[in-house]
């Protein structure tokens, strides 16, 4: 199985890694590797703010993809819902910054739209 790492800074940037467009707690990681496709399942270590040197390990599975060169490494990633108790302490983290939730997944998109409109 696949590991994916993902250690934010600070519960702000743990929003911003927050994709809502999903159902699901869906989170944006950058991957080491494009060998893996829609529905795989993979191990999210994460480093989680406020936790002092503690690793969570979250089972995920792949819900979208970038296709495109320079994004072919970012991935969403759906927390299983098996694991309700870290969805509900993840979310906990993020309540005062649901501002920033999609931020980085907006960001990508529109970095990737200007640089194929030149």
């Amino acid at each position: 199985m696949l590991t994916l790492k993902l250690s934010p800074q600070s519960a702000t940037e743990l929003a911003a890694h927050v994709v809502p467009e999903f159902q699901s707690l869906t989170f944006l990681v950058n991957s080491e590797t494009t060998d893996i496709a829609l529905d795989d399942r993979a191990r999210l270590e994460f480093q989680c703010p406020g936790l002092e040197g503690k690793a969570l390990c979250l089972e995920v599975s792949v819900v979208f993809r970038f296709e495109a060169g320079e994004l072919k490494n970012w991935l969403a990633v759906a927390v299983s819902p098996s694991q309700q108790a870290l969805i509900h302490y993840l979310r906990y983290l993020c309540r005062h910054h649901t501002n920033e939730y999609g931020k980085l997944f907006h960001q990508l998109v529109n970095d990737f739209c200007h640089s194929n409109q030149r």
